[in-house]
C-alpha cells in the first residue's frame, strides 16, 4: 500500500530571518509577504515576515509566517516595552473617552439651544392659536347676530 497523496497542504512555517535578507515569497506564490510587528505580552515589537493574504477575509488564506528579530529574553527591556504597551493603551482608551465626553457636551449644548428655537416656536404658535379662537369667536357672534335679525 503506498501513502502518497496528491493533495497540498499549506503548513505554517516558523524560522528567523537576518535584517539584510531580501523580501520572502509567501507559501501562496501570488504576493511578497510583508514585514509586521507583534505586540503580544510575549513578542512586544517583535518584527516578523507574513503573507498580505494571511489577514484576507475573501479566498483562501496564506499562513506563511517568518520571524524577523529573535526573541527577546525576559528582562528590564522587555518588562518596559511591556509597560509602554500598557500605558499607550490607556492613554488611547482616554483620549477616546476624552472624544466622546466632548461630543456629548456639544450635542448636549446643541439640544439646549434647539430646545429654547422649539419653545420660542411653540409660544409663537400657541398666541397665533389664541388669536385664531378670538377671530372665530367674534365671527361666530356676528353670524348668530345676523342670524337672529
Amino acid at each position: 500500500m503506498s501513502a502518497s497523496s496528491s493533495r497540498s497542504i499549506n503548513v505554517l512555517r516558523v524560522g528567523n530571518l537576518r535584517d539584510d535578507d531580501p523580501f520572502l515569497p509567501c507559501d501562496c506564490q501570488d504576493a511578497i509577504s510583508v514585514e509586521r510587528t507583534a505586540w503580544t505580552d510575549d513578542n512586544v515589537a517583535r518584527r516578523f515576515w507574513n503573507c498580505k493574504n494571511s489577514l484576507s477575509t475573501e479566498g483562501p488564506k496564506c499562513k506563511f509566517f517568518m520571524w524577523k528579530d529573535k526573541e527577546m529574553e525576559e528582562g528590564y527591556y522587555k518588562e518596559q516595552l511591556r509597560k509602554m504597551r500598557f500605558e499607550l493603551k490607556r492613554k488611547e482608551e482616554f483620549s477616546e473617552v476624552s472624544k466622546v465626553q466632548k461630543k456629548l457636551v456639544k450635542l448636549q449644548q446643541d439640544m439646549e439651544a434647539d430646545k429654547q428655537v422649539f419653545e420660542t416656536q411653540l409660544m409663537e404658535l400657541m398666541k397665533q392659536n389664541r388669536m385664531l379662537m378670538c377671530g372665530i369667536f367674534v365671527m361666530v357672534i356676528v353670524v348668530v347676530a345676523m342670524w337672529l335679525k
